[in-house]
This record gives structure tokens, sequence and C-alpha cells, in this order.
């Protein structure tokens, strides 16, 4: 191969998250990801403290939690920095691979004319959640909000596209070309991408599993990947230090058995909203057990959003198995003092619960609120229970409370712990079998904190790249 074509990476490499990975070939250069490094990040601040509005991009880039690079930023965000404005446009576009934190939230950063590219899903839910986090400077990635604030300015939009595995799509910049290809992931939504340069076949994972719900999304995109003999794979790692995973059938078992013994009991669950195979699994259980599934308006927001794919098949907010949780006005919860329009719309529907109503019908909800919602304890007042912790991470993505606090709330309720999850990421075992199926000449271990388990793998040279490195091919 000549050297038309080289990445650069950015954030995603000896880390879980953060992926932002540039591609660049014959001068046309694109972005896989702009997420939020949350190991970067929270090495100077914690989930309240924020980097200074007053000083725009600065911050982030003096704490190095962004790449200081010309022609990308934004420019009020930059003359906040006291950087110059009006740079020639350095890059092309950007790829969103799916819209977890880690992956989108900081192309809230770039600037506007450079074009976003990701999958239908993506953005009815990237749109949802911006409804959640207003004026949110980290989370402004279909529109922002130009600072400092002018009073009744109108946000200004980026440049997005969407896509969809079927009919099947190519995405084209110059002389690059991308197809998307779905795969399964806690989220739905999630793609992978073939890329073709003028030299070069490249695998880029996102993040994928082969456990889930539907194994076939993924399946399929190993398959095409296949078909083209890649030079260089980018592999997603989380997990390439575990053997085995849970599946969704093994949650959904798990969490029956404890709710149909704890009987009169209250059940709380703590769990990622954007998981709607893990909403499904809570969904059947609390049909199955005669109880109302206990939402919030974000959630039931969420479900709004998604509902124009029939693929997911979710029930709507006013399900007769679904009741809304309104906490009382001013209580704080989520940061808010006050009821949001958007909130009060789902507060007037017949299925809304308030504290003292789940108080007095306990055993007959499951409280699918999460640890945001923990303060809500005090009002209900729980006379023992079972908490559900179905999530990996020691906190949510939100970061609203650490594990530690949490088991301290529910110890002083005398609820009883149980924690069952099913990973979005795909175990070693399986991750072996993907890149034997697909075959790359190359393979750079991403998204993971033990590239080094990949050398184990057969059948492709590994690649050990480090942040900010350059790889030619």
């Amino acid at each position: 191969m000549s050297r038309e074509t080289k990445l650069a990476f950015y954030g995603g490499v000896n880390e879980i998250g953060g992926n932002k990975i540039l591609l660049e070939n014959k001068g046309t250069r694109i972005f896989l990801d702009f997420g939020k490094s949350f190991g970067a990040r929270s090495a100077f601040y914690d989930w309240v403290e924020r980097p200074r509005l007053a000083n725009g991009i600065g911050d982030f880039l003096a704490l190095g939690i962004l790449p200081d690079l010309r022609g990308i930023y934004r420019d009020d965000l930059l003359s906040l920095a006291g950087r110059t404005q009006k740079e020639d446009r350095f890059v092309d576009a950007v790829l969103l691979s799916h819209a977890h934190a880690d992956h989108a939230d900081y192309i809230s950063f770039l600037r506007e004319d450079i074009p976003v590219w990701m999958g239908k899903t993506a953005k009815d839910i990237i749109e949802s959640l911006e409804a959640e986090r207003n004026a949110n400077i980290e989370f402004e990635i279909s529109k922002f909000k130009k600072r400092p604030l002018e009073r009744g300015a109108e946000p200004i939009k980026r440049e997005i596209q969407t896509f969809r595995t079927t009919p099947k799509e190519t995405i084209n910049v110059d002389s690059i070309e991308v197809e998307p290809v779905h795969v399964d992931h806690s989220i739905p939504g999630c793609y992978g991408f073939i890329i073709r340069t003028s030299d070069s076949i490249i695998v880029y994972s996102g993040d994928l599993r082969m456990h889930g719900n539907k194994p076939s999304l993924t399946a399929e995109f190993v398959e095409r990947a296949s078909q083209g003999k890649p030079d260089l794979m980018l592999c997603e790692g989380t997990r390439i230090n575990e053997t085995s995973s849970n599946r969704e059938s093994d949650v959904l078992e798990t969490c029956k058995y404890y709710v149909e013994r704890a009987k009169d009991l209250f059940a709380f669950v703590d769990y990622s909203y954007k998981d709607v195979d893990r909403f499904t699994t809570f969904y059947t259980i609390a049909k199955s057990s005669e109880r109302k599934l206990l939402i919030d308006a974000k959630t039931a927001r969420y479900l709004r959003a998604l509902s124009t794919s029939t693929s997911l098949a979710l029930p709507k907010s006013d399900d007769e198995n679904i009741s809304i949780y309104k906490p009382r006005e001013g209580s704080g919860t989520y940061s808010t003092d006050d009821y949001d329009e958007e909130d009060m719309e789902f507060y007037k529907q017949d299925n809304v619960l308030t504290a003292e109503d789940v108080r007095k019908n306990q055993s007959k909800i499951i409280a699918a609120l999460g640890s945001g919602y923990v303060q809500e304890l005090i009002d209900i007042k729980p006379s023992g229970g079972v908490y559900f912790h179905s999530t990996s991470e020691p906190f949510n993505e939100e970061g609203e409370i650490s594990e530690t606090k949490m088991n301290n709330w529910i110890e002083r309720f005398g609820m009883h712990k149980v924690h069952s999850h099913c990973s979005g990421h795909a175990s070693g075992r399986d991750l072996n079998e993907i890149v034997n199926r697909i075959g790359p000449k190359m393979l750079v271990p991403i998204h993971t904190e033990h590239p080094e388990l990949f050398k184990v793998l057969q059948g492709a040279k590994v690649k050990m790249v480090g942040a900010n490195a350059t790889l030619e091919l």
C-alpha cells in the first residue's frame, strides 16, 4: 500500500470511550466519533463541577480534555478563550457510531459547518436527550446556543445527515467511502463502519456485542466486513479480559425471581434508561407480576422519541402497565426546581403517581427511576424491599451518585441489593470470533484498558498505539 491513508488517535486508546479518531486520505479528513473522555475529565472535575463556561473552550484545551487542534472548534468558544477565530476548516465530516456520551458528546464543541453523519435513531435519541440537558455546553450536538448567551437568540443548528442499514447506503466524502452497518449494543441505533479510501479498507467496530437480544445485527456487520479483506480493523475491547457474558434473558430470569419473592415489598431499579432492552426486561417483569412499571418524564420522553421505530416496538408512556412518577415541585431532582413544560405534558396523563401514591401501593410498583431519584425514598418510605443494580458501572452515565453512597441509601431503608446486568460489549471470546471472521491484516485495539490482551487473538497483526499517535497505512 502507498501511504495516502493515515489515522491519528486523539482519544479512545488505552481508555474505555472518549473515541476521537481522525482518518485522512488524500487531504480529506473525517473524525470517527468525537466523544467525551470520562477519564480525562474526571482527573480534574467531579460530576458536579464543570470547566468555567466564561472561558469557553479554554479550560478543556488547557487540561487536555480536548485535543488542541486548529480549525475544528466553534468560533464563540474560541473567542471566549482568547483564541484566533475564523480559522480554515480542518475536518470535512464526523461519523457518529452511536449516541452514547463517550462517542457523541463533544461534537458539541465542533464548528457548525462540519457535517455530522449519524443513524436516524441516534438523531432521535440525541434530540430527546438535549431536551433534558438544557443549556449544558457539553451536550449541544444537534444545535447549540452561542456564548455568551443572548436573550431571545435562536439556537444554531448543525448540518446533520442521517443513514440506515436498510436499504444499503454509502456515505461519500471526497476520496473516502463509508458503508454504515448496524450492530447490537446497549442503546438502539448503533453502527460499525466499513471504510474504503483510495488505497485501503478499514473496519471500525464502534461498540458491539454478540450476546444481546439482536445478535443478527452484529453478525451482518461481521459478514459484510469480512467480504473486503480489510487492511485494518479498529476494534473495541472493553471486555477483552472477560470470557463470558450474561444475556438479557439471564437478567430477566434473575430479577423476575426476586420480584416474585418480594411479594408485598417495594422494588427499585437503577439502570440506564437509554437501554431499551433493559427497559423491556423490567416492563415484562412488571406485567407478569401484576405491578406497574414506574418511570419518570425523561424516560417517557425517550420512549416517545423512539416510537417511530417499528423494529423496537416499545410501549407508549400511557400504556396500562406503566405509571409516571411526579416528584414534588421544587424537590431538586435532577437539579431542577420546577417542572418544565414538557414534563407537564406527561404529568397530565391519568397514570401519574406521587410519592404518597407509591407509598400506599409499594407491592404494586417496580420503580425504574435510577439513582437520580434516590432521595425520593425519603418520601416513599419503603419498608424494606429489593434494589436492582442493573448497570456495570459504579455510577451511571450521568454520574448522579457513587456506588458507595447508593449502598448507604438502600441500607438505610432496609433494602436488599441484587446486581444483574447484560453488558453492551462483547467478551474476549466473542471478540476473538469476530476478528477471526473479519480477518483484517492489522488490528488496532481501541476503547479498552487492556490493549495488550489483543495479542492473543488469532489471525491479525496487532498494532499498539498511544494517545496522539499517528499511524500510516
